[in-house]
């Protein structure tokens, strides 16, 4: 409400009161304007009047005031047009004011009808018609009566009427200051109401200009549409991305959805009075691009008609960055093959869809010799071996078959909707036939070959967990059965995979938590009954008084990492009795270690042996080391060459184990640097009734007698055998006939009383 003195109708304000005046002056003026020259006209044509006092002596009264009136009334209306303030507007009309009530107070002297009449009107004019202040209107309208009354008394001051017109005119001044300040009061509020109504007008201007420059200075596209889509404005952002540079006009947002539907979506949740955030969506552009974009949406109001404005933010780039991502979290970088976690995903979602469209099957690839590759022909030829091979499988395989590569050298295949198993065999034909063929790198010719293992769903596993489990373990038994072939998952290779792995986690106890040490055989020279030297055999005791042996733990021996280490504990032990025995001078000839192919493809195993030996100072001779004709196949031959030659260098002899029974060619006789055969126990032991074995026997005694080869008779356990033996010539004998295998402390209780030996020999 504004602040307005109740008396005078004013702002109590000063700067207030004088803005209000200052916009007023206009108006002031001109009814100042029109009231001087009302005046002079009407006090002119009065004038007139004043003649017929003529011949009185009123008329020398009343026609100079008159004229006074007139000429002052034309003054005050020439300088009313130069008034710049309302301040010197009001003094103008005081001094009009004033003029003219001294000379209408001699007009009124002559007591006439009029007089009273005048005494009424003039002061209701200074009231109401002069544009002055309140306090201009109250002090002219009192200064007017009492210049009134003076002039009409002045005749008869003491007449009987004078209180009476005295209290009228108060009365009458009484009600003008009411009506003064209520019309005072009405005029404020009223400008107070118009000057706040300007000013929200103008806020309003300024609100909804700034809202307009905001509106298209947003670089965001906004578009601001009715329900049927018709558009019904758009900033420039949405203008620039919409036309692309074009000119065209989008009428209605519809046409730029590629999917209808999904603007259905979005007016359906405005309707319900949702705030649509994050609302994706495909766009078409004025070029025919499509777009991704995101939109948040409000229900709004436009002259009183319901609309929605709508921010379109594109996210093309986004989700082409996190679709990008996506293949690369998913794909293998080298070969651009999917990944394990794609390829697992892809397994599950097969296993879990099947259905009755046919069977699953997962192919582990694993490729052979990859590492001998990097290591000889550098890691950039094994690198170009794994893109071949990436490319060789997508050749040999259906469209629509996955292809992964798993990590190093492994890859995988899903292959899915197989009518049956037998559908796998021309599949893994052509796989064969794409890998093996021949490959080169930098004009050197490498071999692409690869062991891969089978498995079916729901043949062999309920669960992706189970088909990856049992495809692994084909792969396994593949890579040992001669690699280079796929093999198709059954359940008897569980049951081998099963022992191997008791054997496997039976040697890590033992590594761990147990003392295995070597016990002693002894060799028995067939031709004199002496002890010529002793193997040292594998045995581990436990708590229990039960003893493991080889035969428990059979496959840690040729494991990567188990092998090697039993291997070094052997050699320990080994090394530190044959020192004891040394230092107590007994004859203990040699001892045989056994090595297998995974200790010879260590080029240090030959430093740390001999090392082992200059500590202890025990000569080379010493030692004899017993290997299987396992560790010349394979593409390590030549590395297990160098090593056994260098050992034999340095005095070490070698002893080719188990001759007989495995796939080496008699060529490695004179290739390698063997000192000895031993007969393997399988030829020995039925000798007597078997003529084939006896054949072989002789056959191998005569072949190391020609080579000039000592020879070893394992398992001897009769006269009959020992006779057939050295009658065909056999250097060696060992088995049960001349004692069992036995602890470190039973070889020197041996060596000092071994005639119970002698008398068997």
């Amino acid at each position: 409400m504004p602040d307005i003195a109740s008396f005078t109708g004013e702002f109590r304000s000063p700067d207030r009161e004088a803005a209000f005046q200052a916009e007023r002056l206009p108006e002031s003026r001109h009814h100042a304007y029109v009231l001087f020259a009302l005046s002079a006209a009407l006090n002119s044509l009065f004038l007139l009047s004043d003649w017929r006092f003529a011949g009185t002596d009123h008329f020398w009264v009343a026609v100079p005031a008159r004229v006074a009136i007139v000429i002052w009334s034309i003054a005050c209306l020439y300088l009313c047009r130069h008034m710049t303030s309302f301040r010197a507007l009001e003094r103008i009309c005081w001094a009009w004011q004033g003029v003219v009530a001294i000379a209408v107070g001699f007009l009124v002297s002559s007591r006439s009808d009029i007089a009273i009449f005048v005494m009424v009107l003039l002061p209701l004019v200074f009231y109401l018609v002069v544009p002055t202040s309140f306090r201009g209107n109250v002090g002219g309208g009192l200064v007017c009566e009492i210049a009134l009354l003076t002039g009409y008394l002045a005749p008869d001051p003491l007449s009987s009427t004078m209180p009476g017109m005295i209290m009228a005119m108060l009365i009458l001044h009484c009600g003008m200051w009411i009506a003064i300040a209520r019309n005072n009061r009405l005029q404020r509020k009223e400008w107070d109401a118009g000057q706040t109504a300007r000013s929200a007008q103008a806020a309003l201007a300024a609100s909804r200009d700034t809202l307009e420059h905001l509106f298209m200075a947003v670089p965001l596209p906004l578009l601001v549409t009715r329900r049927d889509g018709t558009l019904l404005r758009m900033n420039r952002a949405a203008s620039d991305g919409y036309a692309a540079g074009l000119e065209i006009d989008l009428d209605n947002v519809e046409h730029s959805y590629v999917d209808c539907r999904s603007r259905g979506l979005l007016v359906q949740r405005l309707e319900r009075g949702e705030a649509v955030d994050q609302f994706e969506c495909r766009l078409r552009r004025a070029d025919g691009q499509t777009r991704d974009a995101m939109l948040s949406s409000r229900a709004i109001m436009v002259d009183g008609d319901a609309a929605y404005m709508t921010c379109v933010v594109d996210i093309t780039d986004r989700k082409e960055t996190e679709l990008r991502l996506q293949r690369l979290a998913m794909s293998d970088p080298l070969t651009g093959l999917a990944n394990r976690a794609h390829f697992v995903a892809a397994v599950t979602q097969a296993t879990a869809s099947s259905g009755d469209r046919g069977l699953v099957a997962i192919l582990l690839l694993d490729l052979d010799e990859f590492k001998r590759i990097n290591d000889t022909a550098g890691h950039d030829a094994g690198d170009a071996l794994l893109q071949t091979v990436a490319e060789r499988l997508r050749g040999a395989l259906r469209p629509g078959d996955l292809i992964a590569r798993m990590g190093g050298d492994e890859f995988a295949v899903l292959l899915t909707r197989l009518p049956d198993a037998e559908a796998l065999q021309p599949i893994l034909m052509r796989i064969t036939d794409q890998l093996h063929a021949p490959f080169s790198h930098a004009g050197r010719p490498l071999e692409c070959r690869a062991s891969i293992g089978v498995a079916l769903y729901p043949d062999h596993g309920a669960d992706d967990v189970a088909l990856f489990k049992h495809a692994d373990i084909a792969l396994y038994h593949a890579k040992n059965n001669g690699r280079g072939r796929a093999i198709l998952f059954q359940p008897h290779l569980l049951d081998s995979w099963e022992r191997e792995t008791a054997m496997l986690d039976r040697a890590r106890h033992i590594l761990s938590h147990e003392q295995p040490c070597p016990w002693y055989q002894p060799k028995i020279s067939l031709q004199d009954g002496g002890i010529i030297g002793f193997e040292a055999l594998f045995r581990c005791p436990v708590a229990d008084g039960s003893i493991i042996m080889p035969g428990d733990i059979a496959r840690a021996f040729e494991h990567p990492e188990l092998g090697p280490a039993l291997t070094e504990r052997m050699v320990e032990r080994v090394i530190d009795d044959c020192a004891r025995w040394r230092s107590k001078g007994l004859a203990v000839g040699h001892v045989a270690l056994n090595v297998s192919g995974v200790d010879l493809q260590d080029e240090a195993f030959a430093d740390r042996l001999l090392g082992r030996m200059r500590t202890a100072r025990i000569p080379t001779a010493m030692i004899e080391l017993e290997v299987t004709e396992s560790v010349f196949l394979g593409r390590d031959a030549d590395r297990v060459c160098h090593i056994l030659q260098r050992l034999s260098d340095a005095g070490i002899s070698i002893a080719l184990d188990d001759f007989g029974t495995g796939y080496a060619s008699l060529s490695h006789l004179k290739q390698f640097p063997i000192d000895i055969i031993k007969i393997d126990q399988c030829f020995v032991r039925d000798m007597e009734t078997d003529p084939d074995d006896a054949a072989i026997v002789r056959a191998v005694l005569n072949l190391a007698h020609s080579l000039g080869i000592r020879t070893v008779a394992e398992g001897v356990e009769n006269a009959q055998q020992l006779a057939y033996l050295r009658a065909g010539g056999c250097h060696y004998g060992q088995g049960y006939l001349f004692g069992a295998a036995m602890p470190a402390d039973g070889v020197e209780q041996l060596l000092i009383s071994p005639e119970g030996i002698s008398r068997q020999a």
